[in-house]
């Protein structure tokens, strides 16, 4: 089957082979890059490290989080076999982002030409945002997986007259429902984009087959909410952070500001999850500051994308459209964020729409070499450069989620001497227990008391944090740890309490308290997270 679709692919096979190549590549070497869980992979590997698989059925998991049953039961077996390492856990999501890549380039081949299956292949493949989720233990990576595995269902079933392949479709996209929330939104958006051009051909026998495999799905996921989902569903925490980061949509639009929300957007998407846009550093001026950011191919060729598909194939762009238009509706509703990392599950629409537009557009140019290869190159150029620079400088992966816990209590560990008391800041503690167990420290912390809701001030607050200090000071050497940026738990309304976001959140307060103690022997001072041993005055 693959020999017959590289076969197809005539001259752009080797491109393509190129970008799977590379794709694989950079997923692999991050793998094994290995680098520490950050916060909120911690989260959810809290639960899967310790939970049976009877367990993880709860409706709520540690710290409130939420996956959907089979990725965590796949996940899990993953732990079981293999034991608790940080690979273990990202190995499903690896697996998941691999087989993204080439079962894509069979549902590309069935839906553009092979200039437009090169380009697709290349965005999926090199998009920084869509290789980090490769490695990161939450279910964004089996979400995009299960977005590709419902368009490779369409192929395979849309054209089908008889309602055994209706059932045989909704049987197959009710078993993804349970392994990516998300897949209702690309099911449900099929089924009602099918629906809509049924209904406007008149052909009642195609739409009566539509509706019987969108009840399947409707039943799947309606089973699937109130077994797992419900809980937590709509935790005010939760709405009010999406709300401040802009994750839902106007709902109706009423100002200036709101209309600017869905240009805002659509330029996230472009740079998260599809990686198509430079991170410029800020330029002095305006202009060229403007033109480094703007994002003219992308949003050229996926204009012409959408109006190629409206050209030729109105079926499938009813198809495509109507997801994003159902998840824009649920993020209104504020029911569903569109933000970030929540629609990497929507990249390949926007990767097929782009990649339509590219054709469409060298059809109506000259059938030069130069122009047909320099296009469509001109949009990889961005991703291609990022994905190096992040294997170069493997830091630069995954920008503010690259964590270094596990260094600075490996460093602990490493430097530790007998007598040694280590101290752990309130909003390092759960990361501290996390890899107390996963790295076998030999050290066992004090947690530091979390006294913000029963102070009212930064000077109440440090006065009822003096037990913890003088606690300290009976000691000769003091580690001390704290989070950078970690200022609320889960729960907790992001900027309260307002003494604390004001005076202390930027830790200089905190760190010039902790030096008061004694002299500072040794630091260790990473993105997320800062260590210093501290040498106490004799008593």
């Amino acid at each position: 089957m693959q020999s017959k679709i590289y076969a197809w692919l005539g001259k752009w096979k080797y491109l393509v082979l190129i970008w799977l190549a590379l794709g694989v590549g950079l997923r692999l070497f991050h793998f094994l890059d290995n680098r520490s869980l950050w916060v909120d992979e911690i989260y959810l590997a809290s639960s899967l490290t310790r939970m049976s698989f009877w367990e993880l059925t709860a409706p709520a998991l540690d710290y409130e989080q939420k996956a959907p049953i089979g990725f965590l039961w796949l996940v899990r077996l993953c732990v079981v076999i293999l034991g608790k390492h940080e690979m273990a856990l990202r190995l499903v999501p690896l697996l998941a982002g691999i087989a993204s890549l080439f079962l894509f380039v069979s549902v590309c081949r069935k839906l553009l030409k092979p200039v437009g299956v090169a380009v697709a292949v290349g965005i999926l493949a090199l998009a920084p945002p869509l290789v980090y989720h490769a490695v990161e233990i939450k279910q964004y990576s089996t979400e995009l997986l299960a977005t590709i595995i419902a368009l490779h269902l369409y192929n395979q079933y849309h054209y089908r007259q008889h309602i055994k392949a209706a059932l045989w479709w909704g049987c197959w996209g009710a078993v993804l429902i349970w392994f990516s929330y998300a897949a209702i939104f690309i099911l449900a958006g099929m089924a009602g984009g099918m629906g809509i051009y049924y209904l406007s051909q008149k052909n009642w026998r195609a739409l009566f087959r539509t509706v019987a495999t969108g009840i399947i799905w409707l039943l799947s996921f309606a089973l699937n909410y109130y077994l797992f989902t419900n809980e937590h569903a709509n935790s005010e925490w939760l709405v009010i952070w999406f709300q401040n980061e802009g994750g839902f949509m106007p709902l109706p639009p009423t100002s200036l500001a709101d209309l600017e929300w869905f240009g805002s957007t659509l330029y996230k998407m472009l740079f998260y999850p599809l990686g198509l846009l430079w991170q410029a550093p800020h330029l002095h001026n305006p202009i060229l500051n403007f033109v480094a950011r703007l994002p003219v191919l992308p949003l050229l060729f996926l204009g012409a994308g959408v109006l190629a598909f409206y050209k030729q194939n109105q079926k499938l762009l009813w198809v495509l459209l109507l997801p994003l238009f159902l998840t824009l509706l649920a993020s209104g509703l504020k029911i569903y964020p569109f933000y970030e990392r929540l629609v990497v599950f929507l990249a390949p629409l926007f990767v097929l729409f782009i990649a339509a537009g590219v054709t469409y557009l060298l059809s109506l140019l000259p059938a030069r070499k130069t122009v047909l290869y320099s296009l469509p190159f001109l949009l990889f150029v961005i991703p291609l450069i990022s994905s190096v620079n992040q294997v170069i400088n493997p830091h630069l992966f995954g920008g503010y989620k690259k964590a270094y816990h596990r260094e600075a209590f490996l460093y602990i560990n490493e430097h530790f001497q007998p007598g040694d008391v280590v101290y752990i800041y309130w909003n390092a503690q759960h990361t501290y227990k996390f890899y107390k167990d996963f790295c076998n420290l030999k050290y066992s912390a004090i947690i530091g008391k979390d006294v913000r809701y029963q102070s009212g001030s930064t000077e109440e607050y440090f006065r009822k944090l003096e037990p913890d200090f003088d606690r300290l000071k009976k000691n000769k050497r003091v580690w001390v740890v704290y989070n950078k940026f970690y200022a609320n738990k889960i729960g907790e309304i992001v900027g309260t309490p307002a003494y604390y976001y004001a005076d202390l959140v930027d830790g200089v307060k905190l760190q010039h308290k902790f030096s008061g103690m004694g002299k500072e022997l040794l630091t260790y001072n990473g993105l997320d997270v800062n260590v210093s041993l501290y040498e106490l005055p004799a008593k």
